[in-house]
């Protein structure tokens, strides 16, 4: 995904397997763990990076990139759908490391994005969601750069995507409880800092689903005319758009 990518550009432009992890630098104790790093960073495929990170954590118990692993690893399994898989690493990954924001707002929009008006345990993963979004931008706040080799725009770029998206969970999570006000704000943050459009897509379609469709509208329009938006989601939220304006008719 775009976070981990630019991370992983920038490792590999270093050709120095270490970076910082809660202000701390890391390093390999070894070829064969740098060797297994560097295996990580450039498996083709997320198959193979769900392979690799199994295979350094495995092999290199006490390797300073477990948390790295893991969130790698709950970042291909989301990536692939396996919301179940993705939960237990990102958490796995907080047990490694308390502050990884990426694991935090990974947890956030997995449940956020889990939510349906009619489950059961709606209020819970809101809960869960809504906690996981707050800590990730207090955390997010006071980070590092992971490596010195990203460049204060690039450093900025990330932090900006992550609290878009920690903004994303939290609005929906005001949406779920009917404080649109709320939702207006989070949403506005999203559009301002999210680098994804598909984030503002998803927030329409929870307004949708929620029978909101004069306040969905806004967020299809911002997703269509993003900066640098792809035509196939230009096109879908141009579908949303029309079809939010069309409920708004009936």
């Amino acid at each position: 995904m775009r976070r981990y990518a630019i991370i992983v550009t920038v490792l590999f432009a270093s050709a120095v397997a270490a970076f910082a992890q809660g202000g701390k630098q890391m390093k390999p104790k070894s070829k064969a763990e740098e060797a297994a790093i560097k295996a990580l960073l450039g498996a083709p495929d997320l198959d193979a990076r769900i392979k690799a990170a199994d295979e350094l954590i495995t092999k290199f118990a006490d390797t300073e990139f477990k948390a790295f692993a893991l969130y790698t690893e709950a970042d291909a399994y989301a990536q692939k759908g396996n919301v179940e898989k993705a939960i237990v690493y990102a958490e796995q990954t907080l047990e490694a490391d308390p502050k990884n924001y990426q694991a935090q707002v990974l947890l956030a929009k997995v449940y956020a994005q889990g939510v349906k008006p009619t489950d059961l345990d709606k209020q819970e993963k809101l809960t869960k969601a809504s906690k996981y979004a707050t800590d990730a931008l207090a955390n997010v706040a006071t980070a590092e750069k992971p490596n010195p080799q990203l460049t204060d725009p690039q450093w900025t770029e990330m932090k900006n995507d992550f609290m878009g998206q920690a903004h994303f969970a939290l609005g929906v999570a005001a949406a779920y409880q009917n404080k649109m006000d709320e939702v207006t704000t989070n949403f506005t943050k999203v559009a301002e800092l999210d680098s994804d459009p598909v984030d503002l897509v998803r927030g329409g379609r929870v307004l949708m689903d929620l029978k909101k469709y004069d306040a969905a509208i806004p967020w299809f329009e911002k997703a269509a005319a993003a900066k640098d938006v792809s035509p196939q989601i230009k096109q879908i939220a141009e579908s949303d758009l029309n079809r939010a304006k069309s409920m708004v008719k009936k």
